[in-house]
């Protein structure tokens, strides 16, 4: 099993400085001098390292970002370590850890901080360079043991800072994570908790506080994997906001869809991503009806098939749907017929049915859409009245095949003639 990050051990490790074999000790105490020398200019080193800083690297100009104070204590405290790995092999990188964990948490970028220790062991080259222009005396070989050791250091003290830096920033994307899951669930669900609002929750969540929102519904293929992979960021993209839940059997979320367009574009994009059943809920405008509109999303997957069902907030398609245990049975008896029937044969009565209900019961218009002659659309018409034992003239029963023929959209009975059989 994979361990957590916390149980990981910290980027602090022991470094000593490479041994010199046969190195005098006359170069050794030149080199010793050479890092007094360094300590003794330290506050002034440390000055101006975080004057560049501040001028050279964005993020650190504002101090409202990072203090000064912080600064100059961080840039002290690892150019003094990184000067006494010249000669001290009691060193170790926990002040590039700690440097790299604290940065992190408040938010600074790891290139403004790799870009900070360049600007700080360049600078310490630069003091050496002076030291060995004011003492000729220096040999050769103690400046280029001296500088390799720098710079040993250097590569020590940035991969403690870097590695500690992701980890605590994967540590923060992964607590983020979990909560906005939670908060995503509660907004979803509706079971708020006594110290937050709806609006809160939603601000936290990074979702508008008003409309119109979708509710949506996954059916999950795999359990713990996600049906509608990088959703998240995917609607980020063309610029919808939403929060997500991963259940065991579903992924439910709330998308922010204020217009029409942005209702078409994330409905186009749902169905390119979905690899199961996608329910979506009609469009609503408070908060407040979010667990009403998961509600219908989530009958929307009892439908046949795979691809996106959207509710489309009709009495009929809410009648459908709100209480299947009862308009199921109510449709199994109407269409009982029709669903007996070849598939050749019903597939045209449906069919022909649902045109004529769109077009307000114009036989022209229903017949110009499924390319037939009129005669044809009544004929059919007059089958299915047969069929079912509901007459089109009738507007109670009218109403009851409008309503069966909605059923059969969402649900897909199959009725046979030995047994029922739900698809």
């Amino acid at each position: 099993m994979r361990r957590s990050l916390a149980s990981r051990k910290p980027h602090a490790r022991r470094w000593e400085p490479p041994q010199s074999t046969g190195v005098s000790a006359s170069v050794d105490a030149e080199i010793a001098q050479i890092r007094d020398a360094l300590t003794a200019r330290m506050g002034e080193i440390t000055v101006a390292v975080v004057e560049a800083i501040r001028s050279e690297i964005p993020f650190y100009a504002d101090a409202g970002a990072v203090s000064e104070e912080m600064v100059t204590a961080a840039v002290h405290d690892n150019l003094s370590y990184m000067v006494r790995a010249l000669t001290d092999s009691d060193f170790d990188t926990a002040p590039a850890a700690a440097t790299g964990r604290t940065r992190a948490e408040i938010g600074v970028p790891l290139a403004a901080i790799m870009h900070a220790y360049r600007i700080g062991v360049h600078r310490v080259w630069q003091e050496v360079h002076a030291i060995a222009e004011a003492r000729p005396g220096l040999s050769r070989q103690a400046l280029l043991l001296a500088t390799q050791h720098m710079w040993e250091a250097q590569d020590a003290f940035v991969d403690a800072m870097a590695g500690a830096h992701r980890d605590r920033t994967t540590e923060q994307a992964l607590d983020d994570a979990a909560e906005r899951a939670a908060l995503a669930e509660y907004l979803l669900q509706g079971h708020i908790p006594s110290d937050q609002s709806l609006w809160e929750i939603a601000t936290l969540l990074r979702i508008p506080t008003t409309g119109p929102y979708l509710a949506v519904a996954a059916a999950t293929v795999d359990v713990g994997r996600s049906p509608l992979s990088g959703i998240a960021d995917r609607l980020r993209a063309i610029d919808a906001y939403s929060a997500w839940r991963l259940l065991p059997d579903q992924q439910i979320g709330i998308i922010h869809a204020p217009t029409p367009a942005m209702r078409t574009a994330v409905i186009d994009l749902l169905r390119r991503v979905a690899v199961a059943r996608v329910g979506v809920s009609a469009p609503f405008g408070d908060l407040r009806d979010t667990p009403h509109g998961l509600n219908f999303a989530r009958r929307e997957l009892v439908g046949p098939g795979t691809g996106v069902s959207v509710f489309d907030g009709s009495v009929l398609g809410t009648a459908a749907i709100a209480a299947p245990e009862t308009t199921v049975d109510l449709a199994r008896g109407v269409l009982r017929g029709l669903y007996e029937l070849p598939d050749d044969d019903r597939e045209p009565l449906f069919a022909t049915f649902r045109a004529w209900v769109a077009h307000d019961g114009n036989v022209k218009d229903a017949a110009a859409e499924l390319f037939v002659h009129p005669n044809t659309v009544r004929h059919r018409l007059r089958r299915v009245e047969q069929l079912t034992g509901r007459s089109v003239g009738s507007p109670r029963e009218v109403a009851e095949l409008c309503l069966a023929f909605e059923v059969d959209a969402r649900v897909r009975l199959r009725v046979g003639t030995s047994r029922d059989v739900t698809a």
